[in-house]
């Protein structure tokens, strides 16, 4: 039998902190020899600690963050051997892993698990308040109705040596090249990286404003354009200019850090927003048509809910990373406009404040064809924001109790590597066909202007009841101009070229044994679940929503030739075609080649 007893005192003048720590452990053990320095020894204990209340929060662990006393218990096993000519008490250790990425000339650097904390961290999440009557996210140029609270945004540097990298998770919209380029080019030459290791994510939220002073148009992938500042909107600026300043000020507060993670589930909030009718067709579900399934009604969705945990050598947490799939719409009426951070921030805000306000990031999922319910529901806007709230809320349950069933990650390791993607086109359609198109909606314009409330249906489009005739028409005058554009392009008449394929940026970033692809598009489910199914890393995370969505939607294989809003969005421009199959398949592909470079360091 054996016992410990100490007492620690601790005045910290840079903190303020001060108080003491009192530890009492007792422990019958076996050993094969009677002296004390026997070994072998296998070791049962159970040890009681108490701290003073400035001390509540800081030690103990995540079991006893609101406590100012524990008690555990466990078991030991202690040996000591000669090795290598070291002395006494020595431990065997393993060499470091390394591996080199090089597709755009950036270098991964990995380290084994026995070298703790090599991984060092800094995060900061701010809140910018914007002002009603400014011109919103909207066809047509609506102005802002209602601010509900501040848009936030949370920046991180890792650091692995000499390698650093920037992640900057956003519920502004962020993401469309010729803003998301001269925001990382200002945050690289502010930190002094590469432009590449400074990698932007939004959690697409609808309810959000505009960063620049001309609406994003869709169909060009501008990965080597950028704004000026003057181009920018007071809000655009000031997000540029907040980013910089907190960034700036992370490299003094690197720290080593613990990657832990848990994966929740949750299927409150979500459903699959692609419909499939009887006849083969398929429709845009917003939330009127789902209840016809009802209210239950979720579909295939993916309810992943997971927790990235950075943990300080103290054992606290210094900031999550959460990731989750569906389109932030609840309280998005583009005819009536609300800024709100919508469930994403809801839930992360719910996290942090559970664990002491620290810093907590957002990465949406392939979020594509899944919605979080509520789209254009047929309910008041107060009520629409209450609802949004709560499946903030159910959301952030979830991401707590995840975040209370932490694995430690078995690698240190960082790596980047990025590759552009090229998904071929299946070519134009017959002529007779969008001729035909071309009538057709016409023909729904003519009656949209009439003010006709019937006009619900076109082209494979659907609307709800409560969306004007006039932004209906807003909706398809460029379906009309695409197949217009088409027509020439069959008939001869343009002298543009036939595009053949389209281009997407594709990411991937190792925190350990944590992967985070990210994709330049707003991608749908399954080529996610492509890339979860195979990856060969414990936890990944793949989304959309990563530097631009110019490009918009792309489906799956599966999911590829259909004609509701989601899988034939080209024909919102005049640059693009149907995709030819496997599609978004292909975007998979190219994550998991990168996935398993880095995996394999």
């Amino acid at each position: 039998m054996v016992f410990e007893s100490g007492i620690d005192r601790v005045d910290d003048g840079e903190t303020g902190l001060s108080g003491s720590l009192i530890k009492l452990t007792i422990a019958p053990q076996l050993s094969i020899g009677r002296g004390f320095n026997s070994r072998p020894v296998l070791r049962l204990y159970l040890t009681w600690a108490a701290w003073s209340d400035d001390f509540v929060g800081h030690v103990g662990g995540l079991d006893y963050t609101n406590s100012s006393d524990g008690l555990t218990l466990g078991m030991q096993m202690e040996t000591w051997w000669l090795a290598g000519g070291a002395g006494r008490g020595s431990q065997s250790r393993s060499e470091p892993f390394r591996g080199i990425g090089s597709q755009t000339g950036i270098v991964i650097a990995g380290a084994a698990r026995c070298h703790p904390h090599m991984m060092k961290m800094a995060a900061q999440t701010f809140g910018i308040t914007v002002a009603e009557g400014i011109e919103g996210r909207s066809l047509t140029r609506q102005k802002v109705g209602k601010v509900v609270g501040p848009l936030k945004t949370t920046v991180f540097l890792f650091e692995d040596g000499e390698t650093r990298i920037c992640l900057i998770t956003s519920h502004f919209l962020t993401h469309f090249y010729r803003f998301s380029n001269l925001y990382r080019k200002r945050i690289a030459e502010a930190l002094g990286l590469p432009f590449a290791q400074v990698l932007s994510f939004s959690s697409h939220n609808h309810c959000a404003v505009k960063m620049v002073h001309d609406q994003y148009g869709f169909g060009r992938a501008e990965r080597d354009l950028w704004l000026e500042e003057k181009d920018l909107t007071d809000e655009g600026l000031e997000l540029l200019r907040r980013s910089i300043d907190e960034i700036c000020r992370l490299p003094a507060r690197l720290e080593p850090v613990t990657v832990k993670w848990a994966v929740g589930h949750e299927r409150r909030i979500s459903h699959n927003r692609k419909g499939h009718r009887v006849d083969g067709t398929t429709y845009f579900m917003r939330e009127e048509d789902r209840l016809k399934l009802g209210a239950d009604f979720n579909g295939d969705i993916d309810d992943d809910a997971p927790v990235v945990g950075f943990f300080g050598t103290d054992g606290r947490p210094r900031a999550f990373l959460t990731w989750f799939t569906g389109h932030p719409v609840t309280a998005y009426d583009p005819e009536h406009l609300v800024v709100f951070g919508e469930f994403p921030q809801v839930a992360c805000d719910r996290l942090s404040e559970a664990f002491g306000c620290v810093p907590v990031g957002f990465l949406q999922g392939c979020a594509g064809d899944v919605s979080v319910k509520g789209l254009y529901g047929q309910k008041p806007l107060e009520e629409s924001i209450a609802d949004a709230t709560r499946y903030g809320e159910c959301l952030g349950e979830t991401f707590i109790e995840a975040a209370g069933r932490l694995k430690d990650s078995m690698s240190d390791a960082i790596g980047l590597l990025s590759r552009v993607v090229e998904l071929p086109y299946a070519g134009l359609p017959p002529l007779e066909t969008l001729e035909a198109r071309i009538t057709e909606t016409d023909v729904f314009l003519e009656r949209c202007a009439a003010g006709d409330p019937d006009t619900r249906t076109v082209w494979g489009l659907n609307f709800p009841e409560r969306m004007s005739p006039t932004y209906r028409a807003a909706a398809v005058k460029p379906l009309n101009a695409w197949a217009k554009w088409a027509r020439g392009l069959t008939a001869g008449e343009s002298k543009e070229r036939v595009p053949t394929h389209a281009e997407f940026e594709v990411n991937v970033l190792r925190l350990g044994d944590v992967g985070i692809a990210g994709l330049s598009c707003e991608p749908f489910d399954a080529i996610g679940r492509q890339i979860k199914r195979a990856a060969p890393l414990p936890l990944v995370l793949p989304g959309g929503y990563m530097h631009d969505t110019s490009l918009a939607y792309v489906p799956d294989s599966g999911n590829n030739g259909d004609l509701e809003y989601m899988s034939a969005f080209y024909r919102y421009t005049t640059t693009m075609l149907p995709y030819a199959q496997p599609a978004g398949d292909r975007l998979a592909e190219a994550a998991l080649a990168m996935l398993t470079e880095l995996g394999s360091g």
